[in-house]
């Protein structure tokens, strides 16, 4: 008789059904596993035999044969252990075969039979539900999440005793519960981060304009200025303006760090936008993800979010440059073992940086950097990823009477939230079912048909464009920051005035000598 239990794995960051088929026949002893396996998956038959030693449980001496399918597909991780033993329990006679009739089991075995979480469950489980299974077996520490696929029936257990006895009933004992999708704010057991607000930033009006237009459309902003100045700490306040994420989006986020293994014991759901700031020593697999078994870098985690890189220029050359196509398509692609494997990447970049070496230029009092080492450390950041941010903004030394000024006349991020959110609804009508959701995701021909000008803005752009050489690029990208202008405005047509401001943010002085 061959053993047949449906388990699963990641694959990027979807989930991929693996079945395990177990024969037992006459001949050595000896058990083993097939199916092109990683070295945890092939480690796995000792967890399982001992698990199964240790819970009174003893394997014949007996030929054993184990079949991971499909057989072309690399098996990674540890979440195949319970369903190997459930398949072993069947062979035996221990435990009924329709038991394990359309379930998923997942979960990895200690040497003394206890269930261990795993990483990636709700991509699986989702997986799951979508390919029409509607019961799924799981450590109890991963019940939480695997009851955000709404109508899953959810069993947990704490150890592969309790699945033996369980299933050895022939029948389920009373499930753990049945999905229910997102729980409500207040049922989620969520630890709420406390993000700066932008009442607190001193000074840097025109910064913190730009902050408000690139959320509110979607945008990549690039700073530039002196050490000391704020930056940081303007871009750690941008979480606070953004809109609270929409169920798609808190799914599509969960399974991101489901794979990676970032949810908290407490946490099951990753409820606010993420905000990820890589150190600039980062390697291209921890920001791009990547390896031989791919998982999310930090571009990824950032999904739905802001991914603010400070010091930009001193990131590798080669990662500035490999920026480029995840600021264009908003995903990442790879190939592993002839199979593609995409990941999201729409986020929202906030690139930090020094005019140069020293961070003083252009203000020769202070800055002693010779011409050659200011050319030589602002070309680290080539043109043409230039050409793929939005907007541009110098942030200026204070004042001594900014820094001594009250909080009173600052605008708070709720107020500048409000603002963001009015904008949001305005491009959600506009687009309607669109696949696009922000004017800095417009296509081409979107840019055609909502960015439209008057004369005096037509002449306008015609003259920027020929006086400071823009690309098509730059063309585009000032008519979306426009468009997105008009929106914080509530207004329907783009005017000078939104051309006007959307110009200034494309050409202000950064980093010119």
């Amino acid at each position: 008789m061959v053993a047949r239990v449906m388990t699963g794995m990641v694959q990027g960051v979807e989930g991929l059904l693996i079945k395990v088929e177990t024969d037992l026949s006459q001949g050595l002893p000896m058990m083993n596993l097939f199916g092109s396996l990683s070295a945890e998956v092939r480690e796995g038959k000792e967890r399982v035999r001992t698990a199964l030693k240790n819970t009174g449980i003893r394997l014949p001496p007996d030929r054993i044969t184990i079949n991971l399918s499909p057989g072309d597909i690399r098996k990674n991780g540890t979440s195949f252990d319970l369903a190997i033993a459930v398949s072993l329990l069947i062979v035996l006679g221990l435990v009924p075969e329709d038991c394990a009739e359309d379930i998923l089991f997942l979960g990895e075995l200690s040497l003394n039979g206890d269930l261990m979480p795993v990483h990636g469950v709700l991509p699986v489980v989702k997986t799951a539900y979508d390919l029409g299974y509607r019961r799924c077996l799981v450590p109890v520490d991963n019940v939480e999440e695997a009851l955000l696929v709404r109508g899953m029936h959810v069993w947990g257990f704490r150890t592969l005793n309790e699945v033996y006895d369980c299933c050895g009933k022939g029948t389920l004992c009373p499930e753990t519960g049945e999905g229910e999708g997102i729980p409500d704010d207040s049922a989620a057991g969520r630890k709420q981060t406390a993000f700066n607000d932008f009442a607190e930033v001193k000074g840097q009006i025109l910064t913190k304009r730009a902050l408000e237009i690139a959320v509110a459309g979607f945008h990549n902003v690039y700073m530039e200025g002196p050490p000391g100045v704020g930056k940081s700490m303007i871009a750690s306040c941008v979480p606070g303006i953004m809109p609270e994420m929409t169920m798609e989006e808190k799914i599509e986020t969960t399974m991101i760090y489901s794979v990676r293994g970032l949810l908290q014991k407490d946490t099951c759901l990753v409820g606010q936008r993420p905000f990820r700031s890589p150190s600039h020593n980062v390697s291209i697999a921890g920001l791009f993800g990547g390896g031989r078994d791919p998982v999310p870098g930090e571009i990824s985690l950032a999904h739905h979010g802001v991914l603010f890189m400070d010091e930009f220029p001193e990131y590798r050359r080669e990662i500035l440059e490999m920026l480029r196509v995840p600021l264009e398509e908003h995903r990442i692609v790879m190939i592993r073992n002839n199979r593609i494997i995409e990941m999201p990447a729409d986020f929202i970049l906030i690139a930090a940086a020094n005019p140069c070496p020293c961070g003083y230029y252009p203000d020769r009092r202070r800055c002693r950097c010779s011409s050659r080492e200011i050319q030589r450390y602002q070309s680290k950041v080539s043109g043409p990823l230039k050409d793929r941010m939005d907007l541009f903004v110098r942030c200026e030394d204070l004042t001594y009477e900014e820094l001594m000024s009250e909080d009173g006349d600052r605008e708070s991020s709720s107020v500048i939230r409000e603002k963001v959110t009015r904008a949001w609804d305005r491009q959600k009508m506009r687009f309607g079912t669109d696949a696009c959701l922000f004017n800095g995701r417009m296509s081409s021909a979107q840019v055609r048909r909502f960015c439209m000008l008057t004369e005096e803005g037509s002449r306008m752009l015609a003259a920027s464009f020929k006086q400071f050489q823009l690309s098509g690029r730059a063309y585009n990208h000032i008519l979306k920051v426009a468009r997105t202008i008009a929106d914080l405005q509530q207004d329907e047509t783009i005017s000078s005035t939104h051309l006007e401001e959307a110009l200034l943010f494309r050409n202000v002085s950064v980093s010119r000598q």
